[in-house]
């Protein structure tokens, strides 16, 4: 199952929010509220936090969720939209969270989002449901509705997609009017998405972003429950935010120099600072250079492998013994049919063979041998030892396309440095046109 929920986004700057504390009644706060929401989203500054999401389900209403997997991510608030990239990324990137996570439940806009869609919507409906106390501190409680007229609030299902209506509550300090709390519940959710509840909980705080305070979402919870009655959850913190900002030098002294009136452009980088495609088929033997802990590691974390066999191309050596191999992890799963294993999902993305870089699309097609990692087979045929021990495969029915899948045992779960893969690249036309 998965799911994706897209919204648009903003935040709010908690020193515009509240220049004098003051107590007022709920009727005369909210207008205030949503002055104030307007005039910071003319002076947003651009910033970015690490978001790090922790993915579970649980099949009975009264058992406790089974952990699936951990994501971690960058999200960044630039020039008006939400950005998403990978943890150690140093950019952000083209692509939808849900491409960059490739499968169950994700989420966009609980960065920040859910205000503008409630607060700026002419077919809001609020109701004032007054006094309340979250977190130890005083606040006013309201509820809302935006009509699915209204709303622009989307719930993806693969391959459906529906846009809906929404109602919840929310909870301001009734002092400073900081937004404390915000509640989302999807209303009529279309049955072709599998879904029969979709809400969300976000709780803010201030931050210091640059030389002021921001207030950001702190965390949020997600969760969905399935018309097949599995509950899949979602539990979402954001920490470590910064402002985000381009270097620039800015020159005055120019009235004493020479300048010079030459129009023509400035000389293109030396081909070896360009990403070179590689040729497609090539196999590439590959050992890998991190520990992975899958009960530890989380996905988006960085990998890294070196090439153990020189490749030689047409003109002499394309790709040295020893180059290095960068990725990051894609999956982290935990199953327990036929046995208790994890899925480990490696995908590497970039090749630097001494001075020249290369993308790296390829598809892993075997790995090992290594302890705790399961064989994989094209059908099951238990073999037995002498002893009568089964050796346990894995039914693989297709290589998954641009990445590489490991099947490791659950009491033997570390995958260890040394491991040796082998990949075979793809043909740089068919691949993905939002691809990293």
């Amino acid at each position: 199952m998965s799911g994706e929920k897209v919204a648009f986004v903003c935040v709010l700057a908690a020193a515009s929010l509240s220049a004098q504390p003051q107590t007022a009644p709920a009727d005369e706060l909210l207008p205030r509220f949503q002055t104030a929401v307007n005039q910071m989203l003319r002076r947003l500054p651009d910033y970015t936090c690490a978001e790090t999401i922790a993915r579970s389900v649980r099949v009975d209403p009264n058992a406790p969720y089974r952990k699936l997997d951990t994501i971690r991510l960058q999200v960044g608030w630039i020039g008006g939209q939400e950005r998403y990239g990978r943890a150690d990324a140093a950019s952000f990137d083209d692509r939808e969270v849900r491409d960059l996570v490739g499968r169950g439940l994700t989420s966009s806009g609980n960065f920040a989002g859910h205000v503008q869609h409630v607060f700026l919507s002419a077919g809001t409906r609020f109701t004032p449901r007054g006094a309340a106390s979250l977190r130890d501190r005083p606040a006013t409680r309201y509820d809302y509705e935006v009509p699915v007229e209204y709303s622009r609030y989307k719930i993806r299902g693969r391959p459906e997609e529906a846009e809906v209506g929404v109602h919840g509550s929310f909870w301001l300090d009734s002092q400073t009017l900081d937004l404390l709390r915000m509640e989302v519940h999807a209303d009529e959710i279309p049955p072709d998405l599998g879904m029969s509840r979709f809400g969300e909980i976000v709780d803010y705080a201030r931050q210091s972003i640059g030389d002021g305070e921001v207030l950001l979402p702190a965390s949020s919870e997600l969760t969905v429950l399935t018309l097949a009655g599995d509950e899949f959850r979602n539990q979402t913190t954001f920490n470590d935010c910064r402002r985000f900002q381009a270097d620039s030098k800015v020159r005055f002294d120019l009235d004493n120099e020479v300048v010079s009136t030459n129009t023509q452009p400035p000389a293109a980088p030396p081909a070896n600072n360009e990403v070179q495609p590689l040729p497609p088929s090539l196999l590439v033997d590959l050992v890998l250079d991190s520990d992975i802990d899958p009960e530890k590691a989380a996905v988006g974390d960085a990998v890294r492998a070196l090439v153990t066999r020189s490749i030689q191309g047409a003109t002499g050596l394309l790709i040295p013994e020893g180059s290095v191999v960068q990725g990051h992890l894609t999956r982290l799963d935990r199953a327990g049919q036929p046995f208790d294993h994890f899925i480990v999902g490696l995908e590497f993305r970039t090749l630097q063979a001494g001075n020249q870089r290369f993308a790296f699309f390829a598809t892993m097609q075997n790995a090992g041998p290594a302890r705790g990692l399961l064989p994989e087979a094209r059908r099951l045929d238990p073999v037995f030892t002498r002893r009568r021990t089964a050796r346990m495969d894995i039914l693989v029915r297709e290589k998954p396309h641009g990445e590489g899948i490991l099947h490791i045992e659950a009491k033997h779960p570390q995958v260890r440095r040394g491991l040796k893969m082998r990949w075979r690249t793809l043909d740089p036309d068919k691949v993905p046109s939002n691809a990293p």
